[in-house]
């Protein structure tokens, strides 16, 4: 009997692992390890806790985030540990969002050489890849994780190349970069409607019904990276709407910003547990990133609209899966 263990980092890879698993046998048992997470425990882990329709027979945090060397150096006790844990379980399958995570690859290296690699699609890198330096990333960063890991550790050309990878689950596999293509392909299932998926938004309660009402949904991207035009655009965009909702980055300030008789839909809410409350018709209005990647997939019969200042290889990716591209 198979036993797969599903690694993910955040609530879009949560929303992929279940929805695989929601397909596999019922025979065949899985997990799901939260990883490289913050130390407050964010509104959807606790609501992931409470989750009472899981394809998992269990939910936990493994690691936390490590952000200085030696956080990094004690995360080796941490790893052990794990795979100790993955053994007694009999892991046969392991995926992950990212092959370069390092709890992947130490688990990968030290469970038996059985145990099959699976990547989970997650998002732009699948299809257009991640650009590496030959000297920082190939050179230095493949040195220094070998010194502090092991010589066991592998450079991936692109998210999900690596040769511990035998299996890719892929949202749009004819559109995946060349080297993804080299592996065996699969098609991510559609169970975003499963019963046990829409009972994990329904514990957002209130908000999740407020958006079936919306007309659109303007999906703000970071303080950070958003200019003033971009912000501007959006907002004159979604006010051709009767109904407008706006959601702000999770990791976004409250800030101050004119968004009129617009409904604030809370940020906490993971925008991939929204998708499936959206009425048919309803419009998603963002700017060039990976969540209009996600609600088109997701959600084909959603109208999605990307406003743009430039045509790059991710516009044009955009348009190729049948999402209007703007340039402003």
């Amino acid at each position: 009997m198979a036993n797969h263990l599903f690694l993910a980092s955040t609530p879009f890879n949560v929303v992929t692992a279940s929805m695989i698993a929601l397909q596999l046998h019922p025979q065949e048992t899985c997990e799901l390890w939260l990883i490289d997470q913050p130390t407050d425990n964010s509104s959807f882990i606790k609501g992931l806790y409470s989750w009472e329709d899981s394809p998992f027979r269990e939910i936990r945090i493994v690691s936390r985030q490590a952000k200085t060397f030696s956080e990094k150096r004690k995360r080796k006790h941490t790893l052990r540990a794990l795979t100790r844990e993955a053994k007694s379980s009999g892991i046969t399958d392991l995926y992950t969002a990212n092959d370069r995570r390092i709890e992947f690859q130490w688990l990968m290296a030290h469970l038996p050489s059985s145990v099959t690699g699976h990547y989970v699609d997650d998002g732009t890198y699948s299809y257009i890849g991640r650009k590496t330096h030959w000297f920082s990333d190939r050179v230095i960063d493949n040195l220094l994780k070998k010194l502090m890991y092991g010589l066991w550790w592998k450079q991936p050309k692109t998210i999900g190349a690596s040769e511990w990878i035998k299996i890719v689950h892929l949202a749009f596999p004819k559109l995946a970069v060349s080297e993804l293509h080299k592996k065996e392909c699969r098609q991510v299932p559609d169970e975003l409607s499963n019963p046990a998926l829409t009972s994990l938004g329904a514990t957002f309660g209130d908000e999740v019904s407020e958006a079936t009402k919306l007309d659109a949904l303007i999906v703000l991207p970071h303080e950070s990276v958003r200019s003033e035009k971009t912000e501007q655009s959006l907002l004159h965009e979604g006010n051709k709407y009767s109904f407008c909702g706006i959601k702000r980055h999770p990791r976004s300030a409250t800030g101050s910003m004119n968004i009129q008789d617009m409904k604030e839909i809370s940020a906490k809410i993971p925008f991939e547990l929204l998708l499936s409350n959206l009425k048919p018709g309803c419009c998603i209005i963002g700017d060039v990133s990976s969540a209009l990647l996600t609600a088109r997939w997701l959600s084909p019969h959603l109208h999605v609209v990307c406003l743009a200042d430039r045509k790059d290889n991710l516009t044009a990716l955009m348009e190729k899966i049948g999402i209007e591209v703007r340039y402003i």
